[in-house]
């Protein structure tokens, strides 16, 4: 490991939201591409197309952050629904942005924070789609370009909880995964 990176590690860790940042080495950032791009459904049973993994996949290296909820929150959308053809017809809403959502009649609310707009919708075929968030603790005066970040579904969580040896119980941590290239 080169030193630019491990600066980028101590940059991580030192964040009061970060309780652990390790870098992904080939072996088990191999079981959570498998498992990651395994999950074809989302909850609600409609397909995921995961565009986060495939931009994550693109990037040389990656690193499994294990971080509450006051880390890089995000200013855009990270979870949309689209329709058959390609529509836009809902939305995560980030706490950022909620005013400009709430008071808007043309909303359902799936819940608190994701809006549909079901009269968008030209066919009954939806899918849910992650996309990758946009990272602004890291950058270029760090050595990186391009981070971006995952927050992978429950299974894939779990692989890095007992891989990394953070306790599976703990609701207050979740994992995510950053990925980087390096300048």
């Amino acid at each position: 490991m080169g030193m630019d990176l491990e600066k980028v590690l101590e940059k991580l860790r030192s964040d009061n939201s970060v309780a652990a940042a390790f870098l992904l080495e080939e072996d088990i950032y191999g079981e959570v591409v498998c498992e990651e791009g395994g999950v074809t459904e989302s909850t609600f049973g409609m397909p995921l197309i995961n565009r986060a993994l495939e931009e994550v996949m693109k990037r040389s290296f990656a690193v499994c952050v294990f971080c509450d909820g006051s880390f890089e929150p995000p200013s855009d959308h990270v979870m949309i629904m689209e329709d058959g053809c390609g529509n836009l017809v809902g939305h995560d809403v980030p706490i950022c942005k909620m005013d400009d959502f709430k008071d808007d009649p043309d909303i359902f609310w799936l819940c608190d924070d994701f809006a549909m707009f079901p009269h968008k919708a030209e066919t009954q075929e939806m899918a849910m789609i992650m996309l990758p968030q946009k990272v602004c603790s890291l950058g270029e005066k760090d050595g990186v370009k391009d981070p971006v970040l995952l927050y992978p579904a429950t299974t894939t969580d779990i692989i890095l909880r007992k891989y990394f040896g953070i306790s599976v119980d703990d609701p207050k941590i979740a994992s995510a995964i950053l990925a980087f290239d390096m300048l």
